[in-house]
Parts: C-alpha cells; sequence; structure tokens
C-alpha cells in the first residue's frame, strides 16, 4: 500500500494484477497495451556497453536500462516460458508475467488455475502466444535504451521462438532492437578474462549482497540490480573514501 500510494502521489496511474491479470506487481504505463505488438518509434539502438568502465558510464546517465529474466519448465526436449519479469534500473516501472501453457504437468497447470483463479475455459488468455505482444506493447512504452540479463542467450532463444510461432514483425522483437547487455558475460570479460562465468547465486555471495529467492524472475531482477548497483561506483574513489 505505501507504494502505492508513493506512486500515485508521483502522478503516476498504477496498474495492478487485477486489471492485468497475471502482472503480480505494480508497473507505469500511459497506454493501452491490449492492442497488435507495435516497435518503437524513431529510436536509435544504443552504443554497445563492452568494459565495466562504460558500464558504470551508462549507469551514472540518463539512459533508461529494463532488466529482464525468464524462467522456464521443460517439456520434451525443450525449455517453454514459465515467467517474465523485468524492473526499470533505479526506479519503481517493473512488471511479472506468469504463462499458462497445456504442455505443462496436470499438477502445474492446476497449480495456476487455482493460484489465479482462472477457469480451464479462459486459461488460453494467459499464454504467450496471448501475452506476448502485450509484453512488447508495454516494453515500448517504457522506452529502455538497454536490456539487461543475466545470460541471456536462453532467454532470447525461447522468445524468438515465441516470436517465430507468432509471425512478430522482426522490428517489433525488443530483445533485437534494444541494445542487450549480457552482465554475466560482461563481468566474466572483464573480471576473469573470459576464463569463467559465474551464476547469478554466486556471485551475488561474491559481492556479499543481500540472499534474493533465486531462479524465480522477479527476485532474479531484484538481484541483477544490485550487481549493476555496485558496478555503478567508483571503486577505487569508494576505497579512498
Amino acid at each position: 500500500m505505501a507504494e502505492q500510494q508513493r506512486l500515485q502521489e508521483a502522478g503516476y496511474a498504477p496498474i495492478h494484477f487485477s486489471s492485468l491479470f497475471p502482472i503480480s506487481q505494480y508497473i507505469m504505463v500511459g497506454q493501452n497495451l491490449n492492442g497488435p505488438a507495435a516497435a518503437p518509434v524513431g529510436r536509435a539502438k544504443a552504443a554497445p556497453v563492452e568494459s565495466l568502465t562504460q558500464l558504470r558510464a551508462v549507469l551514472n546517465g540518463s539512459a533508461r536500462l529494463l532488466i529482464l529474466d525468464l524462467e522456464f519448465f521443460q517439456a520434451g526436449n525443450q525449455n517453454h516460458i514459465f515467467q517474465l519479469a523485468g524492473r526499470i534500473y533505479g526506479q519503481a516501472e517493473k512488471f511479472n508475467y506468469y504463462f499458462f501453457n497445456s504442455q505443462q504437468t496436470e499438477t502445474r497447470q492446476l497449480q495456476f488455475l487455482r493460484r489465479y483463479d482462472v477457469p480451464f475455459s479462459q486459461a488460453q488468455q494467459y499464454t504467450v502466444k496471448h501475452q506476448l505482444p502485450r509484453i512488447i506493447n508495454l516494453v515500448a512504452s517504457l522506452a529502455p535504451d538497454y536490456l539487461v540479463s543475466w545470460d541471456n542467450s536462453q532467454d532470447f532463444k525461447a522468445l524468438q521462438r515465441a516470436a517465430n510461432r507468432l509471425a512478430l514483425p522482426k522490428q517489433n522483437r525488443f530483445w533485437n532492437t534494444i541494445q542487450a547487455i549480457d552482465l554475466e558475460k560482461l563481468v566474466a570479460q572483464q573480471v576473469w578474462n573470459g576464463q569463467k562465468a559465474l551464476g547469478l547465486k554466486k556471485m551475488c555471495q561474491l559481492l556479499n549482497l543481500l540472499p534474493f529467492k533465486f531462479h524465480q524472475a522477479q527476485h532474479d531482477v531484484r538481484a541483477i540490480e544490485a550487481i549493476l548497483k555496485f558496478y555503478s561506483l567508483d571503486l577505487s574513489r569508494e576505497l579512498l573514501l
């Protein structure tokens, strides 16, 4: 309630999951998300970030960074999207989607239906097929300059497969049009010369960050944000102080 009041006082129109099911956290948007998936208009792709020095400059500048994380379940030999969450770095804007999929086990399907009090006849409204165009419109309304993930290879492949099935135009696929920062890869290259890469949990432990509930997308994006805040510091100056 405190967050809702703060957003309203700041002039935002918060929407929660009862009106944009199944978003489970507050987001601020100023447009209808239900239309066809649209591409951002007139936005040039931001410059790539290839070093931690460049990352710090971006984090301390005016750029907007959307932190994104996906969770999956496996059916057959393929991973399917179960959850997608995002938040704008340093801001209150965030979203969290869960998806229904008929390839889930019956137990997981029932858990979804009971959790959100949805009859099976309406469950198809909450599949990736129906929700991805809405998410694309949401991301367009947030207008991020960068898309930050911790190892984005599997995430982007899954989004690409879903977009291909829906025949979405390539210019509408934000994971292609927005400059991406794979934070895991960047840290591995800059800190360990590309010799190794750490999982998100291990990296948070290494930096002695507060514990998070890992492998839940809404918590993973918070963990990634905490790592970004660490790298936003001028560490040589911080140590001197």
